[in-house]
């Protein structure tokens, strides 16, 4: 197969989060106004239904990265570090935003108490069922305990030579876990139990997780294996077993096709200017969008009734604030913390 180095950065992953953001985004301002919210904010122009599964590219993207970083850290210091200063001071920033905002012009139901938005400090707060400052930010959850479990496993050296067993053994848990809280009674210890170790132990989504996973694998063995179309097809067995909605299935299927054609050079448009500006604000614009955005196109109807006018002015205000905090925030930040901290790795 056409391969590339995985010890370069590939831009093409950074296009595809852009992408992904913009997905969601475009779920939030149209489709999702209608799911999510009980009051009127406008009449949406169009339907992105299913923009949301942009999520879903997210996680797979975050298999192969997570898995590629470990593989190029000097040490656990050095890749928790790393990530600290990617995701935290970033997160903090645009929480304090997004708090301040929706405090002054807020959106109804979505107040926060002071205990709950402390809680959202850790990005753990459903752990202590604290209300999130932003409803866009339950996936970090899911994000941040994979990233845990990942460390735990390579210091174990679960990925030296075992990788496909550990993955394997991780898809079967999800599928028995998956069984168990569908089928089970609620009632049950196991069924506490298995919700319990379900929810620190990143079973929801390691089949998304886990094609990004093996992707990366085959990169850096330079080759294809039954071991790895094995696990393939694991991950898309729970995909399919798991589908929200009938496309949700032939979207992941085509997500992971897409990644496994950006990481091999067979994408080269996702290198365009457009799409790797969005991948270098994509954290910053999935952080900041939804409430500040709902608020801005709730404020709009004051100024005009057209649709169109009023959701094109709101994703142009988003980018250009994700753009902001990325450029005022997010790279200096990564900088002054890695730069501090650089003497424990």
């Amino acid at each position: 197969m056409k391969s590339i180095n995985p010890t370069l950065r590939i831009s093409e992953l950074d296009a595809l989060r852009g992408i992904a953001a913009m997905a969601v985004l475009l779920f939030h301002f149209t489709s999702g106004i209608a799911k999510n919210w009980t009051f009127h904010l406008y009449d949406p122009p169009f339907q992105f239904a299913h923009g949301g599964a942009g999520v879903d590219l997210f996680f797979m993207i975050s298999g192969f990265v997570i898995f590629m970083t470990l593989d190029r850290a000097r040490s656990a210091t050095h890749f928790a570090i790393g990530r600290f200063s990617r995701l935290y001071p970033t997160f903090w920033a645009c929480a304090a935003i997004t708090l301040l905002i929706t405090a002054n012009w807020g959106l109804p139901g979505m107040e926060v108490t002071p205990r709950d938005a402390l809680w959202n400090i850790t990005m753990l707060p459903r752990f202590v069922r604290a209300q999130m400052i932003d409803g866009a930010y339950w996936s970090l959850e899911f994000e941040l305990l994979f990233y845990i479990a990942m460390l735990i496993l390579h210091q174990l050296g679960a990925f030296k030579k075992v990788t496909i067993p550990v993955l394997l053994l991780w898809l079967a848990a999800a599928a028995a876990a998956h069984g168990i809280l569908t089928h089970g009674s609620a009632d049950s210890t196991l069924y506490r139990l298995t919700g319990k170790i379900k929810a620190v132990t990143s079973l929801d989504y390691i089949h998304l997780f886990g094609i990004g996973m093996i992707l990366y694998d085959s990169h850096r063995r330079r080759a294809w294996s039954v071991g790895h179309t094995l696990v393939l097809l694991a991950c898309a067995a729970i995909a399919y077993w798991k589908a929200a909605f009938p496309l949700h299935f032939p979207l992941v299927a085509g997500f992971a096709l897409i990644l496994h054609l950006a990481t091999t050079g067979w994408l080269p448009f996702l290198n365009m200017k457009p799409l790797v500006f969005l991948g270098a604000i994509s954290y910053p614009l999935y952080l900041i969008h939804q409430n500040i955005g709902l608020v801005l196109l709730n404020a709009l109807g004051a100024v005009t009734t057209n649709a169109w006018m009023r959701l094109g002015v709101t994703i142009g205000a988003m980018v250009l604030l994700a753009w902001l905090i990325s450029v005022g925030i997010e790279r200096p930040s990564m900088r002054w913390v890695r730069n501090k901290l650089k003497r424990f790795t």
